[in-house]
């Protein structure tokens, strides 16, 4: 009966359901707390719930019955790397590989525990290797050796074993996200194309697995990348065209005309390059939050930029500036979320370390020059300064925050 259970067990954990194991287990284990296969399992199902302390007293239980198993070093090992005791993971790894050297899952282990501890690249590339050698069918060895190619910066090759892992499994979702992470992270503000295939490919991995929060989240990233290099490109522009407003009207309004259709052209060849359903999610995403406000000053920068290219003479410096303004504060409203989970209800910690930024080069400008009034220049100064200094404040608000709950959720 026992059997059947830790069976049962292990094909819950397959199927990526680990609450539903330990569940099954936990009755083995009850019967019988030397069980060392229900042990082993456990500690696989603790890790996948996020409790790592739980998974190493069932796994030093585990290694305590049967300490020349290999199964059990191995899950002893995953559990250290998870606390970040990488130095007890690795050479527990490398005692269970001493006792099943031409198994391939035990080169594999050795290599993640390698690669989450940064320090040995090459020797986590020699292992991962290993690895495919020795099973060249099974996709999740691929999948090692692209993070080891990742780690050491040779995008190229972790690209071509993630593809092969897809060849062997093309639903497998981990291959898929970290392929189109690829695409995602590692492109320049130019390369749509590319950007616009990682976010396909995202959407690939979410049908995959709808469970992955690390795709959802790196989706958005993609999306909201789009938004901001659009709005630099237009704030730049207006930016130019503001500048030449008081003594060239004639190529401000030709630069006004560049700055509304240049981010129109970027934006279409862009979305004409995503699927529709994607595109429906990218007007989603624009419909709520912060993210409908910067759709709002988008509409109000380019209706002023066209504007612009009518407008009187006299009008051109306010109306440029004000289109900048807009512009810049689409860029701030659309920078990517920092976290997976944020909500977007405020400015991300880096557009307040911008917003910080500009506002303290204003104050320092209108203190040092002869541009504002003398009567409202203390006054003005004042006022930018304590803006920079609220800004400041919620970012070391926002980290203390960060820290302590950090502090209350790790394990005592």
């Amino acid at each position: 009966m026992s059997q059947s259970r830790s069976e049962m067990a292990r094909m819950r954990l397959l199927r990526g359901e680990p609450a539903a194991a330990a569940e099954l287990l936990g009755p083995v284990l009850a019967a019988d707390p030397d069980d060392v296969t229900a042990l082993i399992l456990m500690t696989h199902a603790q890790l996948a719930l996020k409790k790592p302390r739980l998974a190493e007293e069932t796994a030093r239980r585990a290694v305590r019955h049967a300490p020349d198993w290999p199964d059990a070093l191995g899950a002893l090992s995953r559990v250290l790397t998870a606390l970040d005791r990488h130095d007890e993971a690795i050479a527990t790894a490398r005692e269970a590989l001493l006792r099943q050297p031409e198994n391939a899952y035990r080169h594999n282990r050795l290599a993640w525990a390698l690669l989450e501890d940064g320090r040995f690249p090459v020797e986590a590339e020699h292992a991962a290797r290993e690895a495919v050698r020795l099973d060249p069918e099974e996709a999740d060895f691929r999948i090692t050796y692209a993070m080891v190619m990742k780690q050491l910066n040779l995008l190229d090759r972790a690209r071509q074993a993630l593809r092969d892992a897809l060849a062997l499994e093309p639903e497998n979702a981990v291959a898929q996200h970290e392929l189109a992470a690829l695409d995602v992270v590692h492109h320049h503000p130019f390369a749509l194309s590319r950007l616009a295939r990682g976010a396909s490919g995202l959407v690939g991995a979410l049908r995959a697995d709808p469970r992955q929060e690390a795709s959802r989240f790196l989706l958005d990233v993609a999306l909201r990348q789009f938004l901001v290099y659009t709005s630099i490109i237009l704030v730049l522009l207006a930016y130019i065209g503001w500048r030449l407003a008081a003594d060239s009207p004639g190529a401000a309004r030709v630069v006004a005309l560049l700055a509304a259709l240049a981010p129109a052209a970027y934006a279409g060849f862009f979305l004409a390059r995503l699927d529709p359903a994607l595109r429906r999610y990218l007007r989603d995403l624009l419909a709520h939050g912060r993210q409908r406000v910067a759709a709002a000053a988008a509409a109000l920068a380019l209706g002023l930029l066209l504007f612009a290219v009518v407008a009187p003479n006299g009008w051109l410096t306010v109306v440029l500036g004000t289109a900048t303004a807009a512009g810049f504060a689409v860029r701030l409203l659309t920078a990517p979320a920092e976290e997976p989970g944020e909500t977007g209800r405020g400015l991300s910690n880096h557009s307040l370390w911008l917003v910080a930024g500009v506002l303290l080069a204003v104050a320092t400008g209108l203190a040092a020059t002869e541009v504002a009034d003398p009567a409202w220049r203390p006054a003005a100064v004042a006022v930018t300064l304590a803006a920079a200094a609220a800004c400041l404040l919620i970012v070391i608000r926002r980290r203390r925050r960060n820290r302590l709950s950090f502090s209350r959720d790790v394990p005592k």
